[in-house]
């Protein structure tokens, strides 16, 4: 006898609820649940989808605990060490860091809804949703890694001051207070590109300028054409909800009176990064085209000490740390001790 699985068994209660309740009205265009149904009826839709993901979270080819451990201690680091109000990161990525199979069950809502409706059939639900699953974890847990390294390298810094970058009348760059931490999030300007903020490194005795832009933009920064007015006042420079992969700029200052403006948009000028630093999986680096990418934003912003490849998830035979036609690669993983080779580079830069 085959015995249903935990979730279908739940999925026929709020099917049997529904049924024995006529004012609950739901067909392929219009759902309708009166007040009074309503709690009892998401107790029974969120005890589907929370089982259903607990059934798949131990399948996970990704090890999302030790993800979400590392990202919430480099988190707590971070806060206190710039004396943060707060870390933001787009809700559905902060939800999975910290609570993931929360954030799970959140990714699902649509699909049992789907199934309720009759949109799809209850196998078809199955297959999605497991999918939906899979996939939206390697998204996740890449961005998460992402923040991870990012706040781990910057703790690593040991920095004792922390700004965040404006600008003046004039629309020169200046420092303000910083009082969060979110990618992508500059000082509101149409065309120009900015350092999200800055920290003073005791490490390196020296300033550091931080911009986290998103990976597929940065070739654009450059327009072929003079950009029309009308396409510039759509511009904001804030890309902070985006749920895309990011790169690192990285510039170190003597002090704070030249804070660079990395694009210029109008202006069509480029100020090169000391360093880039990107995140890729070991796999990705037999990816050609992933290669063809980072040497291209390498080509495009010419930092001044190259780039970094940083390996996610070095495996237990990893690949040697190499250089490929100048990018040097470093097989961090989850130990922050690795990020001093990094950080030696800027220490021979700056020295240089």
């Amino acid at each position: 006898m085959c015995i249903k699985p935990l979730w279908k068994q739940k999925f026929d209660v709020l099917k049997d609820y529904i049924k024995s309740n006529s004012e609950i009205y739901i067909d392929m265009r219009e759902i309708s649940i009166p007040e009074n149904l309503r709690d009892k009826f998401y107790q029974y839709f969120d005890d589907i989808r929370n089982t259903f993901v607990e059934d798949f979270f131990a399948s996970l080819p990704i090890e999302v605990d030790t993800l979400c451990t590392n990202y919430n201690q480099a988190e707590k680091e971070l806060i206190d060490c710039l004396k943060l109000d707060r870390v933001e990161l787009p809700i559905d990525l902060m939800s999975f860091l910290h609570n993931p199979r929360e954030g799970m069950v959140r990714w699902i809502y649509n699909r049992l809804f789907e199934v309720i409706q009759e949109k799809i059939a209850l196998e078809d639900f199955e297959h999605m949703a497991e999918n939906d699953i899979f996939s939206t974890t390697a998204e996740m847990y890449r961005l998460g890694y992402e923040a991870w390294a990012v706040f781990t390298f910057i703790t690593s810094l040991e920095p004792d001051e922390a700004y965040f970058v404006e600008l003046d009348k004039e629309d020169n760059p200046i420092v303000g207070e910083l009082k969060e931490v979110a990618f992508g999030r500059q000082f509101h300007h149409n065309t120009k590109r900015l350092p999200e903020f800055i920290i003073h490194s005791k490490k390196l005795d020296s300033y550091v300028a931080v911009k986290m832009p998103v990976a597929r933009e940065v070739d654009t920064y450059y327009p072929e054409y003079k950009i029309s007015k009308k396409i510039i006042k759509k511009l904001t420079g804030d890309t902070s909800s985006v749920l895309e992969s990011r790169i690192m700029f990285v510039s170190m200052l003597k002090n704070l009176e030249k804070i660079p403006v990395y694009i210029d948009i109008l202006e069509r000028q480029i100020q090169n990064p000391d360093l880039i630093i990107e995140f890729l999986a070991e796999e990705e680096l037999a990816d050609k085209y992933k290669i063809s990418q980072v040497q291209s934003r390498t080509g495009f912003m010419k930092p001044k000490l190259g780039s970094t490849i940083v390996v996610m998830n070095p495996g237990e035979k990893p690949v040697s740390e190499s250089s490929i036609e100048g990018i040097d690669i470093f097989l961090v993983g989850f130990d922050k001790e690795k990020f001093e080779p990094v950080i030696d580079k800027l220490l021979v830069g700056k020295d240089g």
